[in-house]
């Protein structure tokens, strides 16, 4: 009976947590941009991300299918 009701605890503040973090998330609008000073064509998405993150300071960046680093920053 105990571990019924550890479990139904658990189960509740988990789904607790994952609403928070869906309001969160919600909140913060973001919006996408091409990066300023990225050069040559994008291949990977973790080059593009490194350099949105620690040369432009935004939140983070992607390689699209155009080939071009795109950053997101907050709106």
């Amino acid at each position: 009976m105990a571990g019924k009701s550890l479990t139904g605890c658990c189960f509740i503040l988990l789904l607790l947590v994952v609403a928070q973090e869906m309001v969160v998330q919600s909140e913060a609008a973001t919006c996408e941009n091409l990066a300023d000073t990225y050069r040559g064509p994008c291949f990977t998405t973790g080059s593009c991300d490194d350099h949105c993150k620690n040369k432009e300071h935004l939140l983070s960046g992607r390689c699209r299918d155009d080939f071009r680093c795109w950053c997101t920053r907050n709106c």
